[in-house]
C-alpha cells in the first residue's frame, strides 16, 4: 500500500479502534486513586451521569455545614483555660455570622492545633518579641504570592508588620512575584516535583533546597505592589552547613555584616536588623553538604505571611519532609498558624468516596507531622476551591470537587484543627465561571488572577478577624 492517503487513513483508524477498546477496559486503581477512563468521544458526548442542559443538574455531595454550635465552645477541653478565656470563647461563639462571611470552623477548641492559640497571638502581637507568623502551604492556586499577598497586606495594615516574608534562594516557579524583586546567581534548585535532582532528606520547610558549587548571591528589593512591601526591618537567611563557608549580608547596597557559621545538623539562620529597602546575601566557600532553603524580609513585630507554593502538588508530599528538619525550623522560625490548602491536583471527574477517603488518610499524616513538630501552633485546613469543567450545559463545577471538599472538612474535624471552605468563599457551585467572567480567573477555569486573589484574600482575612474577635 504505497498510497500515502491510504496509509494515513489506516493509521488513524487503528488508533481510534485501540482507544475504543481501551474505553471498554475496567477502571484501574493505583494507590487508592482511580485512573481516569479513556473516552475518545469525551468532547462530543457528555460524561456518564451528566444531565442534558434542559434538565435539572444532578445533586452533588455537599460538604458538612460549616458551623460549630455555641455549646461546643463551652467545653474547656484542656486544663489551663481560665474562666476569663472560656467566657471570651463563649462570647465569640455566640455571635451571629455576618451575611456573606464564610467562617472558620474550629474543630480544635482548646486542643493542640485548634485556632485559639493563633487568635491569642494576634491579640498579643504588640507584646511579642517577634512577628506573628503564618506559613501558607498550597499549590499553583497561590503561586507568585496570589491571594497570600492580599491576606498579608490586610493583616499588616491592621496589626502592623512589613515585608513579603519567605523568598526562595534560587529561581523557581514561584519566583516571579510582584511583592518582591529577586536577583539570584550561583544557586541550583531542587524541589519535590523535580524527582531526578531531588533528595528527600535534604529538603527544607518549603519542600525545596538549593546547592552551590562556588560563589552565590541573592538580592531582594522591595516593591510598591502593596503598601507594606517596600521596606522591612529584619532580613534573614536559612541554611544547613558542614562549615567552612562565609556569608556576607549587605543592607541597602552598603556596609554589611560577615558571618562564618559552624558545622551543624540543625537549620541555622543569620540575620540583620534595621530599616531596609533591599538586602544582598553573598556566599563564598560553600560546597558539598551546604544546603540553602530561603531568605526572609519581615518586620520586627506585626504579622508575616510566608508563601510556600508548589505547582502540581497534591499536598501528600509534605509528609516526607524530615521530622528533624521541621523541628529544627520550629526553633529557628516558629509559626503561630500553618495553613494547608490543596486539592486541585487531587480531585477530578473520576474521584470516588474510596479515593477521597484515601487522600484524607494520607493528609492526616501531614497534619499529624506538623502537630508533632510545631506543638502549640494552630493549623487551618483550607478546602479545595471551585474548578470549572466543560459539559453539555456549559461550564459547571468539576465532578469530584465537592466530594473532596467534604472529606477535607472531615479531615479537619477528625484531627481537631480549623477548617475554611474556599469553595464557599468563592460563591459555591459554579463560582469559577463567575470569576472568569469578572476577570478574576484564567480561562482554564482553575487558576485565579491577582484580582481574584485579592477577592479571596479579603474573604479569608474577614474570617480570621471574625474568629479573632473583631
Amino acid at each position: 500500500m504505497n498510497n500515502p492517503t491510504a496509509r494515513t487513513f489506516v493509521l488513524v483508524a487503528s488508533i481510534v479502534i485501540i482507544l475504543l477498546f481501551m474505553h471498554l477496559l475496567p477502571t484501574i486503581t493505583v494507590a487508592g486513586n482511580e485512573m481516569r477512563p479513556v473516552n475518545v468521544l469525551s468532547d462530543v458526548i457528555p460524561e456518564v451521569g451528566e444531565k442534558a442542559e434542559e434538565e435539572k443538574p444532578a445533586e452533588m455531595p455537599q460538604p458538612m455545614l460549616a458551623k460549630v454550635k455555641a455549646e461546643e465552645k463551652k467545653d474547656k477541653a484542656e486544663d489551663g483555660v481560665s474562666d476569663e478565656e472560656a467566657a471570651e470563647q463563649q462570647r465569640r461563639a455566640a455571635r451571629p455570622v455576618p451575611k456573606g462571611l464564610t467562617p472558620i470552623v474550629d474543630y480544635g477548641v482548646n486542643a493542640p492545633g485548634g485556632m485559639e492559640s493563633f487568635y491569642k497571638a494576634l491579640r498579643n502581637c504588640n507584646q511579642m518579641r517577634r512577628p506573628v507568623r503564618i506559613a501558607y502551604y498550597g499549590d499553583s492556586f497561590i503561586e507568585a504570592d496570589i491571594l497570600t499577598c492580599q491576606l498579608r497586606e490586610l493583616l499588616q495594615a491592621k496589626l502592623g508588620g512589613s515585608g513579603a516574608g519567605w523568598v526562595d534562594c534560587g529561581r523557581t516557579t514561584n519566583a516571579n512575584r510582584p511583592t518582591v524583586r529577586q536577583q539570584t546567581s550561583g544557586f541550583t534548585s531542587h524541589s519535590v516535583m523535580e524527582r531526578k535532582s531531588f533528595t528527600s532528606a535534604s529538603q527544607g520547610i518549603s519542600q525545596r533546597y538549593f546547592t552551590v558549587a562556588g560563589p552565590a548571591s541573592l538580592t531582594l528589593t522591595g516593591t510598591s505592589w502593596k503598601a507594606h512591601n517596600a521596606n522591612w526591618q529584619r532580613a534573614a537567611l536559612y541554611f544547613k552547613t558542614n562549615g567552612g563557608m562565609t556569608i556576607k549580608g549587605m543592607p541597602n547596597g552598603q556596609g554589611g555584616e560577615t558571618f562564618q557559621p559552624q558545622a551543624s545538623e540543625e537549620v541555622q539562620m543569620v540575620s540583620m536588623s534595621g530599616q531596609m529597602t533591599s538586602v544582598k546575601w553573598s556566599i563564598t566557600g560553600g560546597g558539598n553538604g551546604d544546603n540553602f532553603f530561603g531568605a526572609v524580609v519581615e518586620g520586627l513585630k506585626g504579622v508575616t505571611v510566608d508563601n510556600f507554593a508548589m505547582r502540581g502538588c497534591s499536598g501528600l508530599t509534605l509528609a516526607n519532609i524530615p521530622e528533624a528538619t521541621l523541628k529544627s525550623f520550629a526553633k529557628a522560625r516558629p509559626y503561630d498558624l500553618i495553613v494547608i490548602q490543596y486539592g486541585l491536583n487531587a480531585a477530578g471527574p473520576a474521584s470516588t468516596d474510596k479515593s477521597c477517603n484515601h487522600y484524607k488518610g494520607q493528609m492526616a499524616k501531614v497534619v499529624q507531622l506538623f502537630k508533632r513538630c510545631f506543638p502549640g501552633t494552630s493549623i487551618l485546613v483550607v478546602g479545595v476551591p471551585d474548578r470549572g469543567q466543560r459539559a453539555s450545559g456549559g461550564v459547571q463545577t468539576m465532578k469530584g470537587i465537592e466530594l473532596l471538599l467534604s472529606y477535607q472538612q472531615k479531615l479537619a474535624q477528625e484531627e481537631k484543627v480549623g477548617f475554611f471552605s474556599m469553595f464557599d468563599a468563592m460563591g459555591g457551585r459554579g463560582s469559577m465561571g463567575t470569576f472568569v467572567k469578572n476577570g478574576w480567573a484564567g480561562k482554564d477555569y482553575t487558576h485565579i488572577s491577582m484580582k481574584g486573589g485579592d477577592q479571596l484574600g479579603r474573604k479569608l482575612y474577614d474570617a480570621i478577624m471574625f474568629g479573632y474577635g473583631e
